[in-house]
C-alpha cells in the first residue's frame, strides 16, 4: 500500500538538560515550533523515540502525540497532527 504524502516536519533529537526538565521550557519549545509550523501552512510533526527508563514517551505522549506502530531504526515514532 502506498504511504500518503507526509506533510510536516520531523523533530529529530529533541533534548533537555536533565536537570531543566519539567519546567515547562520542552512545552513551550514545542508551542512555538507548532505555531510556526501552522502558520507556514503544515499539519503534522513527527518524532522519534527510545524506550525505556530515560525516555521522553511520556512527555510526547502528554503533548498530543500518538505512537504511528511504525519502527525508526529502535525507535518509537510518534505523530502530532496540528
Amino acid at each position: 500500500e502506498k504511504e500518503r504524502k507526509f506533510n510536516g516536519w520531523f523533530l529529530w533529537r529533541f533534548m533537555m538538560a536533565a536537570d531543566e526538565q519539567g519546567k515547562g521550557f520542552g512545552r513551550q519549545a514545542i508551542d512555538i515550533l507548532t505555531r510556526i509550523m501552522k502558520e507556514k501552512g503544515y499539519c503534522e510533526l513527527r518524532t522519534s523515540c527510545g524506550k525505556g527508563e530515560g525516555s521522553p514517551l511520556g512527555f510526547y505522549e502528554r503533548y498530543g502525540f500518538v505512537q504511528t506502530g511504525r519502527d525508526l531504526e529502535g525507535e518509537i515514532e510518534l505523530l502530532l497532527h496540528l
